[in-house]
């Protein structure tokens, strides 16, 4: 039996710290007739949506188990978290019972707050980096992209396009995202150019650097940087050393054209770059 992924990325430190993790709670088969809905979790389904899902359900099954608690009162309910479109079709179908994963009560509500949020995604206003982590959780959580598009008001290839630029995003990207230091433009620049490895050195690098994502964009494709990394780990700290100067030594020009601006990064570009014990030395004309 297959178990829902946890998300990789959230929007709140409460999201990120549950107390257990979800993979330790048991997925079990609990009869559809003892499941309720959790108070304010509740949300109107798209009638055409639901159709493509009862359809799969009645085809493939539950594939994704959905989340639940038990109830509170004693009755031996259960109280549903997450998946009220899967356990609708199972009880329109006449499925008996559902694959549910049952969780304590302190963990239902670190999900609860994340699902609340991600149903009431419309209603809420929110930064572009946050609306994107939570198309990642909502993906993870089993959600098609038709559907995802469809609550978060953006079109297929743009949750494709952000799903692609999240794909295997550490926590420390997560949080230079969420505190500001990068926007989420700059990291998709980020994402194009840089190996998942070496992507924290470049954040640290652009991090409180007042560069356009134009300029940075321009600044990898001018020193080749597939070619740089195409040279291998050992010389991670070499191209770090030259990015660094790069993005330094443009911060710092004169507002301009972006060709003037590189013209005189040009004229400037230093003649080597030399490792000094534990750090680099980028050597000038």
């Amino acid at each position: 039996m297959v178990a829902a992924r946890e998300g990789t990325a959230t929007v709140s430190e409460t999201m990120t710290k549950p107390t257990r993790d979800h993979q330790s709670f048991p997925v079990l088969d609990v009869p559809v007739a003892r499941i309720r809905p959790e108070d304010g979790l509740g949300r109107k389904r798209d009638r055409d949506g639901h159709r493509e899902l009862q359809r799969s359900i009645e085809q493939f099954g539950v594939l994704t188990p959905i989340t639940v608690r038990s109830a509170p009162d004693g009755s031996g309910d259960y109280l549903l978290i997450k998946g009220q479109g899967r356990t609708l079709a199972c009880r329109l179908l006449g499925v008996e019972t559902i694959p549910a994963m049952v969780v304590d009560d302190t963990y239902a509500e670190t999900e609860k707050v994340q699902q609340f949020l991600v149903e009431n995604v419309a209603r809420l206003k929110m930064r572009p980096v946050d609306r994107a982590l939570l198309i990642q959780r909502a993906r993870q959580d089993g959600e098609e992209t038709s559907a995802i598009a469809r609550r978060f008001g953006v079109s297929p290839s743009t949750v494709r396009r952000l799903l692609a630029q999240l794909d295997g995003v550490t926590s420390r990207e997560v949080e230079a995202l969420e505190a500001g230091d990068v926007s989420l433009a700059m990291h998709a620049v980020i994402a194009r150019h840089v190996d998942h490895a070496e992507r924290q050195a470049v954040l640290e690098v652009i991090s409180g650097l007042k560069l356009k994502t134009k300029e940075v964009e321009a600044l990898f494709v001018a020193l080749g940087w597939q070619e740089l990394t195409e040279l291998g780990r050992k010389q991670f700290g070499h191209r770090i050393a030259l990015f660094q100067w790069a993005c330094n030594a443009l911060a710092d020009l004169p507002a301009g054209t972006l060709k003037e601006r590189f013209r005189q990064l040009a004229m400037d570009f230093p003649t080597a770059v030399r490792k000094q014990g534990d750090s680099y030395e980028v050597v000038a004309r």
